[in-house]
């Protein structure tokens, strides 16, 4: 049988996604009945405009489901499906929850977690942001850590830790934020967290009563744009520039609550000066502010001195200071943590324990000796030379490869910008062109960050370098300016 598929190159969705969809769509209203054929992957593919590759990863995804099933070499036959999971999965009707139908335009809800898509839909050549590389992780060093505290303590394995984190990593995390980025605080101010994302949402339940209204960076992480979305609270988005975050559009009003990334804003990269962090802390003081500096990424700074947080500038009275081994060690371990004012810190080792309970200990007690023996800060030299080999090799590839290139955001973490110039397509027509091609390239709103205006210009690409080889990203750029060359 033949099918007649209608897809749109410029969505949001996948190719492969949409074929899948549809497909399935017409197996589910009966037009494609139990043991009927689906058309060879070649005459589909040439029938609808698209690669053979994309069909076949739509068709194996229905395999995989238990839509269709091979028969040797004869193809793909549609399966019977019992008569109640029909009228389960039938799009017909009714919605099948008690909730809104979900926009299938809209990103993938965990995006800023992974690759749109998740970890097995990635493309070959991935430029997906925060990524760590996975040979760098040091293997021989843990599994020796580990098996160390194996061998000569058992009972924590069987008891229950301090809610706000084991007192050895505390420690170790406070002395190396007083060394590494002049934030002031002792293991008592410091709550261990799963993750980044996990201490966002814990210093914003610990503030939620003293907030009245949300500020928040626009652009800015997708992940903390959720939580305050979340919210049903005032929300004042404040627009960013080459500085950072523009403090003189900060609101007026009293008991705001600010999301701010100021040593390298999410996602365009901006480093705000001294001169604008001031303001920023005089701001807070006067409105009776409090703020939540993400520090994300401070570990890969390239060029130039390491800045002075603005948790080190505060003293310890506005700022609640958030962070991440994710990037800098590995997302596996989902260690964060968060510091909080000594005027929090019983509430928020309380909230803590209502949230979770605590952490895992092995990965906590591995990740204290990890710090304290010295292999943490030889582990993030040897990171920071990697990466800025790569950084450097992918801003040499697109200054080679196209004309006085925009580029923005590369003189610290794992990722950077390209303001495309006039004349190309949008980003998003690029990134799903990159994609059919096996690369992954993102546009702003699919790039983990958000934006608050939705008739914002769609002409950022952002790059993730730190998981792909120099090879790699010269293959890459060289393969790119072929697809905006045919995109446009």
């Amino acid at each position: 049988m033949e099918l007649t598929l209608t897809l749109d190159a410029t969505s949001a969705k996948p190719l492969q996604a949409q074929v899948f969809d549809q497909v399935r769509a017409i197996i589910l209203e009966g037009k494609l009945t139990a043991g009927m054929a689906l058309p060879p992957s070649r005459l589909l593919a040439e029938r609808s405009g698209i690669s053979r590759n994309t069909v076949n990863a739509a068709y194996e995804r229905l395999a995989a489901e238990g839509y269709v099933k091979a028969r040797g070499t004869a193809g793909l036959f549609v399966e019977p499906i019992p008569p109640d999971s029909l009228l389960l999965l039938q799009r017909s009707g009714q919605p099948l929850t008690n909730g809104p139908v979900p926009d299938e335009a809209g990103e993938p809800l965990l995006c800023f977690a992974g690759s749109p898509g998740g970890g097995g839909d990635r493309p070959t050549l991935d430029f997906w942001v925060g990524r760590s590389d996975p040979t760098g992780f040091p293997l021989r060093i843990w599994r020796r850590i580990v098996n160390r505290l194996l061998s000569q303590e058992t009972a924590y394995l069987t008891d229950y830790c301090d809610p706000a984190g084991l007192p050895e990593l505390r420690r170790a995390i406070s002395t190396h934020l007083r060394r590494a980025r002049a934030v002031a605080v002792t293991e008592d101010q410091v709550i261990v967290t799963t993750g980044g994302q996990d201490a966002l949402n814990l210093v914003f339940n610990l503030l939620k009563s003293h907030t009245r209204q949300l500020c928040i960076e626009n652009p800015c992480y997708l992940g903390a744009s959720l939580i305050f979305r979340s919210a049903g609270m005032t929300i004042h988005p404040v627009p960013v520039d080459g500085d950072g975050l523009r403090t003189d559009l900060l609101p007026k009003d009293r008991g705001s609550l600010l999301y701010v990334t100021p040593s390298h804003q999410f996602p365009t990269g901006a480093i705000m000066p001294l001169t604008r962090r001031l303001d920023l802390l005089r701001w807070a003081e006067e409105t009776d502010s409090y703020i939540v500096e993400d520090d994300y990424d401070s570990d890969f700074r390239y060029d130039g001195p390491p800045l002075t947080a603005l948790a080190g500038l505060d003293g310890g009275r506005r700022v609640f200071y958030v962070g991440t081994f994710s990037k800098s060690v590995g997302a596996g371990l989902r260690i964060g943590y968060a510091t909080v004012p000594r005027l929090f810190w019983d509430e928020a080792r309380m909230l803590k324990a209502r949230m979770s309970n605590g952490q895992a200990w092995l990965e906590q007690a591995a990740l204290a000796t990890f710090i304290d023996e010295g292999h943490f800060d030889r582990h993030l030299r040897r990171l920071r030379h990697v990466y800025k080999l790569r950084r450097d090799c992918l801003v040499r590839a697109l200054r080679e490869t196209f004309r006085e290139p925009i580029i923005l955001g590369f003189e610290s973490g794992l990722h950077l910008i390209w303001r495309l110039p006039e004349g190309f397509p949008p980003a998003r027509k690029i990134q799903v062109a990159a994609r059919e091609q096996g690369i992954g390239v993102y546009a702003l709103s699919s790039g983990a960050a958000y934006h608050f205006d939705p008739e914002a210009r769609d002409d950022v690409l952002v790059f993730g370098y730190s998981s792909l080889t120099e090879a790699q990203i010269e293959s890459a750029v060289r393969e790119l300016r072929a697809i905006s060359d045919d995109a446009r």
